[in-house]
């Protein structure tokens, strides 16, 4: 049926001439270079954090350290009234009880 008509030269003829490019439309290439900005912005405030808290970690690490030691310490004299054996037992009380309710909470939830 086509080449009755001659559908199919019609269609290779079409083909064969140059096609022109049919020029966008304003909405749609306003519309991409809004994302290309936004990307491209993003982008850029990403790196900017994460220098900005690299620059920050640089400038504190003084009073990190500090702040490590004291830690340190607070932590080991917190953990000086464990030695005795109350302290095993105060913690092993804990440990039980810290179980039971969480064997408790699992219950409740189904």
């Amino acid at each position: 049926m086509s080449d009755q008509y001659g559908f199919d030269a019609r269609l290779a003829a079409h083909f064969e001439r140059e096609h022109r490019h049919v020029p966008g439309d304003v909405f749609v290439a306003a519309t991409m270079e809004k994302v290309r900005t936004a990307r491209r912005r993003r982008e850029f405030m990403r790196v900017g954090w994460r220098v900005a808290a690299l620059g920050a970690a640089a400038v504190a690490s003084p009073w990190l350290i500090s702040g490590v030691e004291y830690l340190n310490a607070a932590v080991e004299s917190s953990l000086k009234w464990t030695e005795g054996q109350s302290g095993a037992w105060i913690l092993g009380g804990l440990a039980v009880a810290a179980v039971l309710a969480m064997r408790l909470r699992s219950r409740s939830r189904h």
